[in-house]
């Protein structure tokens, strides 16, 4: 896929969030162009080396005329599982943008956030490096 298109990945940044509630799980969120797992992807790991847990970021991804921009934060425990909000707008480098929202469980296992024949975003556990 390493044609002349052009990969778009910027404002990959999450921040830190002050509140009492963290989350519960490390997190990598990611945006797969095209089809789950495909060799073309942006992502976001949701915790610093040292642990610390990050509660909200964003980031943008994608191909000229199919760019997301992603948002998420953590919002509460639920049980076992800790609840995030997702906000996608897409194609956002075009005038036909539009957004989506959307609350998730997670926990300690991949969860599709969004899916279309331009995109998959998921979040899912960080893979561990080998």
């Amino acid at each position: 896929m390493k044609t002349t298109l052009l990969l778009l990945v910027a404002a990959l940044i999450c921040f830190r969030c002050g509140a009492a509630d963290a989350p519960r799980f490390k997190a990598y969120v990611a945006c797969y162009n095209g089809k789950l797992d495909s060799g073309s992807s942006c992502g976001v790991t949701c915790f610093q080396p040292d642990g610390a847990m990050h509660a909200a970021g964003k980031m943008t991804c994608g191909y000229a005329g199919k760019v997301s921009e992603i948002e998420w934060s953590f919002v509460e425990h639920y049980g076992d599982k800790d609840i995030y909000r997702f906000t996608r707008r897409f194609p956002a480098d075009t005038a036909e943008a539009a957004t989506t929202a959307k609350s998730v469980e997670f926990s300690d296992q991949r969860v599709i956030v969004f899916q279309d024949t331009n995109q998959v975003v998921v979040i899912q556990p960080p893979k561990e490096k080998t």
